[in-house]
């Protein structure tokens, strides 16, 4: 499993086998999809019904949170799926993952040989973030597979320190920023500018700078990724500009309403992410400190610069999540990938067996705690389970309104209807003044029916879903009739 009596293309398979064990098991067997998950799936599952494909809506409201590329890409698994469901959502991410850890092989093995490519791609497949990202429906993991070819473009073109770049690998590079953009926005430009501006200074030459700035190829950003933007904002006009502004600029400066982590974050999580490869990395230490040093070290300065840009860059941004460091993460598997192979040679053949059952231990991982250890703790299945029965408890043809639920897991799993959204507490307030005579179905959560009391309405609770061990008694979700006139005590 050294990797030297494998052709490339053999290195490659082997790498997408163990990233394909690893990710792809059990991705729809007793786990429903998150909140943050459905961030995804229920703008996916709603353009299929609607055709609002430009500017998908989450519930009845614009989703501007991010631009619409994963979605698309969700909504088309869907098809090929024939409907909504937990392993088509998270298939994309999953083969994210997978293509990851091969361009990562393929990068490593043209650069330093297919040893090292086997084993760089080896790593990434078998990190602690590839696991938690990969197998999750979220944007994340196909924007790190999008950052890191983008990336690629650069490493290939500048891995001997030629500071050019052709018309095509130029205008390939601003294809898939624009990609980036389109996944997750302004951050799919900002992290890879970054690693040019790192690679100047290292350099101490602004010819990387100019090559990447001073070429017509950079139309073609222009074109694709600003011209989803003027589309959005010809369909949601200055909505489209408050939500900008409010999940890019305010998210980084701290005014986000779910506040921000403090400096120190990255400086523990990307150790914990890069387990069980940490170690190796501060083993090689000083090992790379001298490689970095060298004349001809372009490629790995390109690779520091890459990391250690990006890292700045997040750190002092307000809004942390550990899933924002996965795309810096790949140049430290390439960099894990040649020390593996350093030490492989030297202590052979005990380095070897440590290396290979470092893989093996870590597939085993992944396979328990993926299909057995996580669907097992699916705390969120009781309230899915209820919102898919809501036929039972409503007479056919009855409009059912989802109120107040906020960003919840469960629009997708709404099967119920005709279903009517009202998702501000504005709206529920509208709602409630215009109530006709007859009794109005709401399904909402309990902290809201005080509200519905104190506007003169009588709630008939018919249904709810089962009360959870932990959390907020108020979330419990709440199937009720809503009349007019006081409450019969």
């Amino acid at each position: 499993m050294a990797g030297g009596w494998l052709p490339r293309a053999g290195v490659l398979l082997l790498v997408a086998g163990v990233a394909a064990v690893a990710y792809l098991p059990a991705l729809g067997t007793g786990r429903v999809l998150t909140d943050h998950e459905v961030m995804v799936s229920q703008p996916a599952v709603q353009l299929l019904e609607d055709g609002q494909w430009i500017v998908p809506r989450y519930a009845n409201q614009y989703w501007l949170d991010k631009p619409p590329l994963v979605n698309w890409i969700t909504a088309g698994f869907f098809v090929a799926a024939g409907g909504f469901g937990e392993w088509p959502a998270r298939l994309p991410a999953a083969l994210s993952g997978v293509a990851l850890a091969v361009l990562v092989a393929w990068l490593g093995g043209r650069l330093y040989g297919p040893r090292v490519g086997l084993w760089a791609g080896l790593v990434q497949a078998t990190i602690v973030a590839g696991f938690i990202q990969a197998r999750l429906g979220e944007i994340d993991m196909p924007f790190a597979l999008l950052v890191t070819a983008t990336h690629a473009v650069l490493l290939w073109c500048w891995r001997r320190g030629d500071w050019s770049l052709r018309p095509l690998p130029a205008a390939v590079l601003y294809l898939l920023a624009a990609l980036a953009v389109l996944a997750k926005g302004p951050i799919g430009a900002v992290l890879p500018g970054l690693t040019v501006l790192g690679t100047s200074v290292a350099a101490r030459s602004l010819r990387p700078l100019k090559a990447v700035l001073f070429t017509p190829s950079i139309v073609v950003f222009l074109v694709v990724a600003g011209g989803w933007h003027v589309a959005a904002y010809a369909v949601a006009g200055d909505e489209a500009v408050r939500q900008w502004v409010y999940n890019n600029l305010s998210r980084f400066a701290g005014g986000h309403h779910l506040g921000g982590k403090g400096l120190p974050f990255y400086f523990y999580t990307v150790p914990w992410l890069m387990l069980p490869w940490t170690f190796v990395l501060l083993g090689g230490a000083k090992r790379l400190w001298q490689d970095v040093r060298r004349k001809d070290a372009a490629a790995e300065r390109f690779l520091w610069a890459w990391f250690v840009a990006g890292f700045v860059f997040l750190t002092i941004s307000r809004f942390k999540h550990h899933q924002y460091c996965l795309p810096l993460l790949p140049p430290l598997c390439l960099l894990s990938g040649r020390l593996v192979v350093e030490w492989i040679q030297r202590w052979r053949p005990h380095a070897r067996r440590i290396a290979v059952g470092t893989v093996v231990a870590m597939l085993v991982a992944f396979l328990v705690v993926g299909g057995y250890v996580m669907p097992r703790r699916d705390h969120r299945r009781p309230r899915v389970e209820f919102v898919q029965a809501l036929g039972q408890y409503v007479p056919p043809g009855t409009r059912v309104y989802v109120t107040g639920l906020g960003l919840s897991n469960v629009y997708p799993y709404l099967t119920y209807r005709p279903l009517a959204h009202l998702f501000t507490p504005d709206e529920i307030k509208a709602a409630m003044r215009e109530l006709p005579e007859q009794p109005l179905w709401v399904l909402t959560l309990r902290q809201y029916v005080p509200q519905a009391e104190k506007e003169g309405l009588r709630v008939e609770e018919v249904a709810s879903e089962p009360p959870r061990k932990k959390g907020d008694p108020g979330e419990q979700l709440v199937l009720a009739r809503i009349s007019r006139g006081a409450r019969d005590e």
